[in-house]
């Protein structure tokens, strides 16, 4: 299991690297990056977003309420709490407290999650559970993003502009279709995925253009945020699900999941949005790297 964490792990750290590499050979900037974000966020995500959700199966969503239950509760709760606490106990703006509470509450499930959960939990729960993730941060996670993200000034201007996004009205309109059932014709997957298929990388690799640009940063507050998201929210967690008696599977299935680094979309949105782009990209570099020991640590504990 430890062989496939380290090569669930080593595409991304390698795509960051190549980033970086063009960033120093003078190939890509700080302009560069923005446009790489901009075409990631506004084509080939919500594509990919678009045809992921509508192409799972409606008993997916609803099959396994245990497991969907902690996660979203997991997630989504640290996601707000950590918003509510960044503001209002250490005094962080608004959008910066939004995006690192995002880059703890996050897992890159669709990337690492998809290479380690399939050989651990069989091909029917990891697509459940990658299945729930997925839904929890594009429909959730991600519009409540934009509304604070955004700069309209009354709350009717800031929903309008978030339903505008495309990566917004493309969950919502696959999670539409696939909670009614109307599952999405295989001789369309081609029309979504051709472009979308290639948006994680891309994003990965715009990362390693911003390390370089605006130089990879090791402070308290990034140490603090990778300590949440790869050691504490889980350890909460699986300490949450031993007081409620929840049996040993279930547990692993989750804590193993939100132990997964941190997903790229926060990094995504400080690039496209301007905000602390140095941290957020730090961040996401350094909770991967840093995986490769707390996952497998978690992996082995857990048995």
């Amino acid at each position: 299991m430890l062989n496939h964490l380290m090569f669930a792990i080593l595409p991304i750290i390698v795509t960051i690297a190549l980033g970086y590499l063009a960033a120093v050979k003078g190939m890509f900037d700080d302009h560069d990056s923005q446009k790489l974000v901009k075409l990631v966020m506004s084509f080939m995500l919500p594509m990919s977003v678009f045809a992921g959700i509508w192409g799972t199966p409606r008993k997916i969503i609803i099959e396994d309420i245990p497991l969907a239950g902690w996660l979203i509760v997991s997630m989504i709760g640290s996601y707000f709490l950590l918003m509510i606490i960044n503001k209002y106990i250490f005094h962080a703006d608004s959008q910066i407290g939004l995006l690192r509470a995002m880059s703890v509450a996050m897992p890159s499930v669709p990337f690492i999650g998809s290479a380690i959960l399939p050989p651990l939990f069989g091909a029917s729960v990891s697509a459940i559970t990658i299945g729930i993730c997925s839904l929890v941060i594009n429909v959730v996670m991600v519009p409540t993003a934009y509304a604070v993200l955004s700069e309209a000034e009354s709350f009717g201007h800031r929903v309008i502009s978030t339903l505008k996004k495309p990566l917004v009205f493309s969950a919502l309109f696959g999670f539409g279709f696939a909670l009614v059932g109307w599952q999405m014709p295989e001789q369309l997957s081609g029309s979504f995925t051709l472009l979308g298929q290639g948006a994680g990388g891309l994003a990965i690799f715009a990362t390693g253009v911003v390390l370089y640009t605006q130089k990879l940063l090791v402070n308290r507050t990034i140490f603090v945020t990778v300590f949440l998201k790869n050691v504490l929210f889980p350890i909460l967690v699986w300490a949450a699900m031993l007081a409620f008696n929840v049996p040993s599977e279930l547990r692993r299935i989750v804590v193993v999941t939100l132990a997964i680094p941190t997903a790229v979309m926060p990094t995504n949105l400080g690039i496209q949005f301007n905000i602390n782009r140095s941290e957020l990209a730090s961040t996401q570099f350094l909770s991967t790297v840093c995986s490769a020991v707390t996952l497998a640590v978690f992996l082995v504990v857990l048995g």
